[in-house]
């Protein structure tokens, strides 16, 4: 067969390389999509901020300001919420998918291709800043179309440029925090933890008005003067034109400082003697299950050397424990989300009552009520997001499925992490009470206690039931992750954990077809100073949840992924 050649005339031509333009544009499109995929996007970015205004919405029934006005309530939420799309979008975003990409090797590889690297930190800041927009835009729509929000439009102008100063401040702080954080999930718990932080010192999350030295703290960071200036660009009673020159100049000021701490720390390749991995899960999973990995297995040879027959069922619940409990405050996500949130909740929702915790109208007293009620939450966080995802990712890595052929029985595997999520609770519940017998003057039935403890075993075991079947029913850990606090946000409102005495009672009715309601109301019952009371009723719903979701989870729970 003959082969064509060329024509001796003509040179081979080759496709001109892609400008600059280009190649950022395709780099944004890249980043968009890769964001996208990821769990922290959307549940920070979108779910979050969009729980947040919709459960705010229902508490209030979007009620007039003031009888015959059309302004409603929902006009000062809705910017607030559309605030906190903005900085998670554009700062944890930020900081967690760059050091993502340098503990997997990918900005260390990038170096030696053709692509600019500022090309590629472009892209990624340009992706997180698109996703902040967006969400911005989503609770704006929502609150423009549900609940009869006015756009300023006067303000606008002012608006754009106080949004596009405040997103780039909030991405310069996620370069830095990548650039001075040793590893990927550090980055993403710091910027998380900073953000939740700042949303609730500078009111953004909070309710009521924030105590004085609250408001000084806020004060010097981007994220108050930001959320100000926007609330005062959509307040329909305001008549200047949205400028407010000092919160750009401090947003300002931190972008260009931010820029500055980035440029010097920032590093393309992972920390010396930080090996490059290839997935998002760390540490590896054969060191999270006990029987499973060549490491176990050398322990597993000493231990039938030393001693005859096998090992008690004490002792492999024992180090199934430990092992998951190991693993937990390995990882800062999940310490801050499932203990320091809670308790920095409490200290700063009881700081914030002040008047009110002395009320008498209150039984059992308010201070009493928010530990019980964070208490709960921590466990929620523990068994029915954490516990689920952990499963969950080790099903999609095949563990379970090879676990199943282990000498090790199946069910020491889902009872170490359980009791070691009680444990993670318990210690939650133990520092709030100690925090508000230091400061607040918290007062206790200490008869009461064993009753608690029952109740929070059982209530946590409900809720992790509840986790585990959403293991059996969801596709991969993403969609378990997303789904287990897409329903743990609404349900701590409808259960009366955040707000006290502001629920509508149709919420309060929905609440109580669940169990986390049932552990707060049955934790603080238990330890009432006043007289320790018992909700039967409470107990049978926790009881049934346990039940029925334990019944349904394991006739649908898979062992390998699909």
């Amino acid at each position: 067969m003959a082969t064509p050649t060329a024509h001796p005339g003509r040179k081979a031509m080759s496709p001109p390389r892609p400008g600059r333009a280009r190649l950022l544009a395709d780099q944004l499109v890249y980043a968009v999509r890769d964001l996208w995929r990821t769990r922290i996007a959307f549940i920070f970015t979108f779910l979050f901020p969009l729980t947040i205004l919709l459960a705010v919405g229902a508490m209030t029934g979007n009620a007039q300001v003031a009888p015959g006005s059309d302004v409603r309530i929902m006009q000062f939420v809705t910017p607030s919420a559309g605030v906190m799309g903005a900085l998670y979008g554009a700062y944890p975003t930020v900081a967690s998918s760059l050091a993502d990409a340098r503990e997997k090797g990918v900005l260390k590889r990038l170096r030696g291709t053709p692509l600019p690297g500022w090309i590629y930190l472009a892209g990624r800041i340009g992706a997180a800043a698109l996703m902040a927009v967006g969400s911005l835009a989503l609770m704006l729509a929502v609150g423009v179309l549900a609940y009869g929000v006015h756009i300023q439009w006067h303000t606008m102008p002012a608006t754009v440029v106080t949004v596009l100063v405040a997103v780039i401040s909030f991405a310069a702080l996620g370069v830095a925090v990548a650039g001075l954080a040793r590893s990927a999930m550090v980055a993403q718990a710091v910027s998380i933890a900073t953000a939740v932080a700042l949303s609730f010192v500078s009111g953004v999350m909070g309710y009521g008005d924030m105590p004085d030295w609250a408001d000084r703290i806020a004060a010097v960071f981007p994220l108050k003067p930001f959320s100000d200036a926007v609330a005062e660009q959509f307040d329909p009673f305001s008549t200047a034109d949205g400028w407010d020159l000092p919160a750009l100049g401090l947003m300002a000021a931190w972008a260009v400082g931010a820029g500055g701490v980035a440029a010097l720390a920032f590093r393309w390749e992972p920390a010396r003697g930080q090996r490059v991995r290839r997935s998002r899960h760390v540490p590896s999973d054969e060191h999270r299950v006990e029987g499973v990995g060549p490491a176990a297995r050398r322990r597993q040879a000493g231990l039938r050397a030393a001693v005859p027959g096998r090992p008690s069922w004490l002792s492999l619940l024992k180090a199934q424990t430990g092992w998951a409990t190991r693993s937990a405050l390995r990882d800062p996500g999940w310490v801050f989300f499932a203990i320091a949130m809670p308790v920095g909740l409490y200290m700063l929702n009881v700081a914030m009552m002040g008047e009110a915790l002395d009320s008498s109208t209150f039984r059992p007293p308010l201070v009493l009520q928010n530990a019980a009620g964070l208490t709960a939450w921590g466990a929620a966080v523990n068994v029915m997001v954490n516990l689920p995802d952990d499963v969950a990712r080790a099903r999609d890595r095949g563990i379970l499925k090879r676990l199943r052929g282990a000498p090790l029985q199946i069910g020491f595997y889902f009872a170490g992490r359980f009791v070691s999520g009680l444990l993670l609770a318990l210690v939650t519940g133990i520092l709030i009470v100690a925090a508000g017998l230091a400061w607040f003057g918290l007062d206790l039935s200490w008869s009461g206690v064993p009753l608690a403890l029952g109740l929070l075993v059982l209530g946590t075991a409900s809720l992790a039931a509840c986790g585990l079947l959403l293991v059996a029913v969801l596709p991969n850990s993403k969609a378990t992750l997303a789904v287990g606090l897409g329903l743990a946000l609404p349900l701590s409102f409808f259960s009366d954990i955040f707000v006290f005495g502001a629920l509508p009672d149709w919420m309060s009715t929905v609440g109580s077809f669940f169990p986390l309601k049932h552990l707060a109301n049955g934790l603080s019952a238990a330890l009432d100073p006043s007289g320790m009371s018992v909700n039967g009723v409470g107990i049978a719903v926790m009881g049934a949840w346990l039940l029925g979701a334990t019944v349904l989870a394991t006739k649908l729970f898979r062992w390998s992924p699909r």
